[in-house]
């Protein structure tokens, strides 16, 4: 019983060894570096923004998303994932460009803003915090490799390898911009942007990279309405 013991260890031993490698390459870092735009300019007039929701992955649905780590997949790839919070990234993304376009912005992940949709299509704002807060969901931010691949017997990835692949990033932003319970403005923004025969090595990295200018492109769509709106304030 000892010995049967002992082998099952070993060869569960063995199964994470050959397994945990594999685990950690689907493993990605978000870093996101603010555009350079030098014909926007926001208003100064202080404004916070707290953390998004994540609707990521819910198409008919205003609820929370079931994949939160979920930030890359494609052809040949699989599922990439990253240990960062894709919520607090975004938004302090935003925080970012925002200061960079001259707002009086922080991040403050410790207000609260709830968002609901009424059964007529519209929505209610509540939060206790006095001033100007930008919150509202992430409704898409994630990127695609695709890559070819071959058939020996099976299918096998050219994953990061000579074959060029083709990376896609998406990204979509419903921003409110509210004041006590009141909705000062909302919209819709995204963008999405490619790569086409993109060479190895450092992939995942490129295709991060194009996710993180994508994000940039959709927040810039967001600066002159919300500086708008604040100078109404």
């Amino acid at each position: 019983m000892g010995g049967l013991v002992k082998r099952k260890l070993s060869v569960l031993a063995l199964f994470v060894l050959i397994f945990l490698p594999a685990c950690s390459e689907n493993k990605i870092s978000l870093n996101y570096t603010p555009l350079v735009n030098h014909s926007l300019q926001m208003s100064h007039k202080n404004l916070i923004v707290t953390t998004l929701q994540d609707h990521r992955f819910r198409l008919y649905s205003f609820g929370a998303n079931s994949m939160p780590d979920v930030a890359g997949w494609g052809q040949g790839t699989g599922t990439l994932t990253t240990p960062q919070s894709i919520p607090k990234h975004v938004s302090q993304a935003i925080a970012r460009q925002y200061r960079d376009f001259g707002a009086d912005v922080r991040y403050r992940p410790d207000i609260a803003c709830h968002i609901t949709k009424e059964k007529d299509g519209t929505y209610r704002a509540s939060t206790s915090y006095p001033g100007a807060l930008l919150c509202g969901s992430i409704i898409d931010y994630q990127f695609q490799i695709d890559h070819s691949v071959v058939g020996i017997g099976t299918y096998i990835s050219t994953f990061d390898m000579a074959g060029g692949a083709v990376i896609k990033a998406q990204v979509a932003l419903h921003l409110f911009l509210v004041k006590g319970d009141t909705i000062l403005w909302d919209g819709y923004v995204g963008a999405s942007d490619g790569m086409r025969d993109v060479k190895g090595p450092h992939l995942k990295e490129k295709a991060v990279g194009i996710l993180e200018h994508t994000l940039g492109l959709t927040i810039e769509q967001s600066v002159k309405d919300v500086s708008d709106e604040l100078e109404k304030v």
